[in-house]
């Protein structure tokens, strides 16, 4: 029988994301995704994190587990510290939304080039990214930029414009070893860049993929 493996959302338009990286790189896969819309509408209206998030994450991740899955991916981007405190309570695999793109940027390199949408998300990422250099010893230096405009656009359902805004910011982004994708939402953008061999594009759900498809020896 295939790997069910559960995606927890925060956001509908990261499903196309993941499951167009499960299409690629794991099709054998059974994909099922819980979708909690109520955690970033709490987060954008003042609420932030509170304890409240945590318990409603630990309820959701144990949920997916219950569901039968052998592993879980985790998308939403400003969550990745709610996640890595409540999954030691989790008997299987959990990845934050950045984690993987994070380990995979470093072995990439040490210039990174960062673009997001949200402010947020980029500050969320800087932050992790800078835990992953102190707990391994490795300098980076980066060129960083929030296409803020292009977010209203795709939450408004215009995904073709959005994707076209956020691949003229990513050709300006050339002097890095890799260009990460801050957001899950940004991935079908990746397919209008330019192509620059000298610069790989890393996306949240494909990293992700391919770390847990390694984790469970698939």
């Amino acid at each position: 029988m295939p790997v069910r493996i559960g995606v927890v959302t925060p956001m509908d338009n990261a499903m196309d994301a993941v499951a167009e990286a499960f299409a690629d790189i794991w099709p054998e896969a059974e994909v099922v995704t819980l979708l909690d819309e109520s955690l970033y509408a709490d987060y954008g209206g003042g609420k932030g994190i509170t304890g409240e998030t945590y318990e409603r994450m630990a309820l959701l991740l144990k949920y997916s587990q219950d569901c039968g899955a052998g592993g879980i991916v985790f998308c939403g981007s400003v969550f990745g510290r709610v996640v890595e405190a409540v999954r030691e309570k989790i008997s299987v695999p959990v990845l934050s939304a950045q984690e993987a793109m994070i380990e995979e940027a470093f072995a990439a390199g040490s210039r990174f080039g960062i673009l997001t949408t949200v402010s947020g998300s980029l500050q969320c990422l800087l932050d992790d990214i800078d835990r992953y250099s102190k707990k391994l010893n490795k300098p980076y230096t980066l060129v960083q930029r929030v296409e803020d405009a292009a977010r209203p656009i795709i939450l408004a359902g215009d995904v073709e414009t959005h994707d076209q805004m956020v691949a003229a910011a990513a050709d300006k982004m050339t002097d890095c070893d890799c260009l990460m994708l801050g957001q899950f939402s940004m991935t079908s953008a990746a397919k209008q860049f330019t192509d620059m061999p000298t610069r790989p594009v890393l996306t949240a759900p494909h990293t992700s993929v391919r770390k847990l498809k390694r984790l469970l020896g698939e």
